[in-house]
């Protein structure tokens, strides 16, 4: 099996968090997080091994005040369907939140009750699986911030 490019990975994952915040109705109001650097697939942090980066992408999804986030998150295993399932990461929580995991391609995705800046929103971040990226492709992509110059 050869490795997906990043971003294949990329497009992959963003087309789930698309897909969830599609399954909000109206009226509603997306916002991605801007994009940084991806991680290396060898990083101590992460739990696999390998050479590549994945993507992680995290949307908000702000709804009116009088929408039913909890059960919403209880719905959306079921209308994404059978290749997804529900892990339970044993960490109680106060709020509704689900983690969903899909084997192929391999991606996991968390959406979770939010407040953020007084606004009621849904909270989804989803990692993708490891994609190859070149250096060239990397710092074309994600080329390091320009100093500022002090003021």
């Amino acid at each position: 099996m050869t490795t997906p490019t990043y971003f294949k990975v990329r497009n992959e994952t963003l087309s789930t968090l698309q897909s969830v915040a599609d399954l909000v109705p109206e009226p509603k109001e997306i916002t991605p997080t801007p994009e940084f650097e991806p991680y290396p697939c060898g990083d101590d942090l992460t739990l696999s091994r390998g050479s590549g980066a994945f993507f992680t992408g995290q949307w908000a999804v702000y709804v009116g005040d009088d929408f039913d986030i909890p059960h919403f998150i209880v719905q959306v295993p079921g209308l994404l369907g059978p290749d997804w399932r529900v892990e339970e990461l044993g960490v109680p929580v106060s709020f509704a939140e689900v983690y969903l995991v899909r084997d192929e391609p391999r991606m996991t995705l968390t959406i979770e009750e939010s407040t953020i800046d007084g606004r009621k929103a849904i909270d989804l971040l989803a990692m993708s699986r490891c994609g190859r990226i070149s250096d060239d492709e990397r710092k074309t992509t994600f080329p390091p911030p320009t100093p500022q110059p002090a003021t």
